[in-house]
């Protein structure tokens, strides 16, 4: 097994285990970020037929579907789609749920008039290559003159980070290239711990943190004409303050996640 087959499956056990679905399930309940659902209201055209990518419970599902929009959500973990059926059943709304991998779409081209990867779940697959192959999947199944939200979290070298970065830049750069065994299959990659302080347990997640540029050239490649691009914090200044896709409580917000608009 390479390191891509191997991360993704530990991240599919994470993401199926009773304390994530748990938290997810809580998650589910709190609807669009105040800086999503302006995204939305800007680029969606309502009520139209839309895709929830690493939908996970259903949190952007079900605003979704509650604004009045035609709502099909994918997952790579099949725990994450039967706790979003689940909730969706309670609430008595209509979501087509079903366990999808984002980089081999299992619908037709120009299926959908917008899509939204949410809370940084493409920088969550594995692998320059197949983050890649996930752009080109949405592209082809978006129709013309459609939208793609997505968000990723971008490297800093400020403060702390630098040292950070330079570490893992020798590591990736001249370790690797040495012989010595690595878990990076990308310069960016990072393993954290999820903790769950109130069941006193700690589990390992992956995560790709980007360049500007990197993301940039693989939206152009894909086909998608770069529309909008700012920190979550320039869009609601009420998101940063509650450290909305922060990767830990003392990250900065006001700088990441990024708000990609792109449009076919």
């Amino acid at each position: 097994m390479n390191n891509i087959e191997q991360i993704k499956n530990e991240s599919i056990d994470e993401f199926s285990s009773i304390a994530t679905q748990e938290r997810y399930a809580k998650i589910a309940e709190e609807g669009f970020w105040k800086s999503e659902k302006l995204l939305i209201d800007k680029y969606f055209k309502p009520k139209s037929k839309t895709f929830d990518i690493g939908c996970g419970s259903g949190r952007t599902a079900i605003a979704l579907a509650q604004s009045g929009y035609e709502v099909i959500g994918i997952d790579i973990t099949p725990k994450m789609i039967e706790t979003a059926k689940t909730i969706a059943l309670s609430k008595n709304i209509d979501i087509d749920y079903v366990v999808g991998d984002a980089t081999n779409l299992k619908f037709p081209e120009n299926y959908f008039d917008g899509s939204i990867f949410a809370n940084n779940g493409w920088v969550q697959i594995p692998g320059k290559e197949n983050r890649q192959k996930a752009l080109n999947e949405i592209y082809r199944v978006l129709k013309p003159g459609g939208y793609l939200i997505l968000t990723a979290h971008q490297r800093y070298y400020s403060g702390s980070y630098f040292f950070f970065w330079i570490k893992n830049w020798v590591k990736y750069y001249i370790l690797r290239k040495i012989g010595f065994k690595i878990e990076e299959v990308d310069f960016g990659d990072l393993f954290f711990k999820r903790d769950f302080s109130d069941k006193k347990i700690k589990q390992r997640q992956f995560i790709h943190i980007t360049s500007k540029k990197e993301v940039k050239e693989q939206i152009i490649n894909s086909g998608f004409k770069l529309k909008f691009r700012k920190s979550m914090g320039e869009i609601s200044n009420e998101d940063a303050k509650v450290m909305k896709g922060s990767l830990k409580k003392n990250f900065n917000s006001f700088k990441s996640p990024i708000f990609y608009v792109c449009e076919k």
